[in-house]
């Protein structure tokens, strides 16, 4: 074997719980996980053997959706009302931001999420070809990318929020061009997965979905998609489709609704609708953060999961919520849901690590290669620290507190190991595919330069928290 962890707790997810093995060792060779079992019954020897002793070991974390490319505008769009966020708070910042801030943003954002134990990113942006070749493959970090395809007219800002966007033909046949030569790319690439990325119902032309349904059914693709976030998006599907059309109704009569979609968000759809959508076989990406700071709602992780949905979380993007620190969000949805349900036993903690770790993978489509801890899977593996002071102490009677205690109290601190197809990218909490000091001073040089570029017409754009500012 290549690498041998001995002696750790581990979760590996099967079977439909955690199935924890205590005193185990995680065989890895060849960027598989060649063996998983108590360390008494796993036989031969290994290149490095990590002393697992007082450290807990998982299935790498995934997040299910990200725009980590915005994190170079982090805490430029925070605090204001849902119907400002979009156009007057990130708008000036984001038009103000080059391909190569943009490249630098998402290093950061990247290297942000590895260091709390992420393998997986759902990578959601315009170009993400660019974050694959210059971020994610470099990093050695896995991803399922999709193509941003948005067709609205850049003289949207004239529009008020309810009139309908102006939509180009062209500029959807263009992101669908994108969108192909993504999967034609990287189809060789075991670290890449892709989908097809239209970016919103209001965002995109009908025809568009419609060739995007024939072609994800004809090549067997899958379709990452925002679905129902907010009143902005409300009023836009009821300007240009009629009232009492909303996102969900429109998708299903295109023929969108089935289990090839992956829906980002959908706070804002009925409970009949999301119902609708989890027996279609529709999975979710949460993101719990993003939306109670934009939107100031609790995404409905619970109920969907109990209509049968699978469910996986995100971090959306650093401007608003704060950034990419996963463990940080596993511990907010958590807590929301218990907050929002007025109910503290709704979506505990191994179900939150179910969340976070196989049923991420399923919601990426990618659950038969990474998500739990079985031989013949990739070795996307995180050993964690249960000495570090936000974790311990632990005990193993009556109960493994290690599991509440990962998710309610640890911070990015804990994770020791990160290794993605068998590849060591964090070394005793370290980045070793990575320069992070290099990375950090970078982005805060680009993010001066980008504000200062971009501060008139912040101010002018007159966001609530723009105002605020001037006061």
């Amino acid at each position: 074997m290549d690498v041998a962890i001995r002696n750790t707790l581990a979760l590996t997810m099967r079977d439909g719980g955690l199935a924890p093995i205590d005193d185990a060792t995680i065989g890895i060779e060849d960027g598989e996980i060649a063996a998983v079992g108590p360390t008494g019954e796993v036989d031969g020897d290994a290149d490095r053997v990590i002393d697992g002793r007082g450290t807990l070991t998982l299935p790498g974390l995934v997040n299910a959706h990200a725009h980590t490319g915005l994190t170079l505008l982090r805490g430029g769009a925070q605090d204001v009302p849902e119907i400002e966020w979009m156009n007057e708070a990130l708008g000036p910042l984001s038009e103000a931001a080059t391909a190569a801030d943009v490249i630098a943003g998402a290093r950061l954002g990247v290297l942000e999420a590895v260091l709390s134990g992420v393998t997986t990113v759902g990578e959601y942006a315009a170009n993400v070809d660019r974050l694959v070749e210059e971020v994610y493959l470099p990093m050695g970090v896995r991803v399922a990318a999709a193509e941003t395809i948005n067709a609205v007219d850049a003289e949207r800002a004239d529009h008020g929020p309810n009139e309908a966007y102006p939509l180009e033909d062209a500029a959807a046949e263009e992101g669908l061009e994108r969108n192909e030569a993504l999967f034609d790319g990287f189809a060789d690439e075991t670290l890449v997965s892709c989908l097809y990325g239209p970016q919103a119902l209001d965002m995109v032309p009908r025809w568009l979905l419609e060739e995007i349904r024939d072609r994800a059914a004809e090549h067997d693709r899958g379709v990452h998609m925002h679905v129902a976030q907010g009143d902005r998006e409300r009023r836009q599907i009821e300007a240009r489709y009629g009232e009492g059309e909303t996102t969900v109704s429109v998708l299903d009569d295109v023929g969108l609704v089935s289990d090839r979609l992956l829906a980002a968000h959908i706070h804002g759809a009925t409970a009949a609708e999301r119902e609708r959508l989890a027996e279609a076989g529709v999975r979710m990406a949460a993101n719990p953060c993003s939306i109670a700071a934009i939107d100031g709602i609790v995404p409905p992780i619970v109920e969907y999961r109990e209509y049968g949905g699978a469910v996986g979380i995100g971090t959306d993007q650093a401007p608003g919520p704060g950034g990419h620190d996963f463990l940080r969000e596993l511990r907010t949805a958590a807590l929301l849901a218990k907050t929002d349900r007025t109910d503290p036993t709704a979506f505990p903690a191994w179900e939150a690590l179910r969340v976070a770790t196989i049923e991420g993978a399923r919601a990426l489509g990618i659950d038969d290669r990474v998500g739990s801890l079985e031989v013949g899977k990739r070795a996307d593996v995180v050993v964690c620290d249960l000495e570090h002071p936000s974790v311990a102490p632990t005990v193993s009677k009556p109960l493994r507190t290690a599991i509440p205690n990962l998710v309610y109290g640890a911070n990015a601190g804990i994770v020791k190991h990160v290794f993605v197809e068998g590849r060591r990218i964090v070394d005793e909490g370290e980045p070793v595919t990575a320069d992070a000091d290099q990375i950090v001073s970078d982005a805060q040089r680009r993010a001066e330069r980008t504000f200062g570029e971009a501060a008139d017409e912040w101010l002018a754009a007159g966001s609530e928290l723009a105002a605020r500012t001037d006061r």
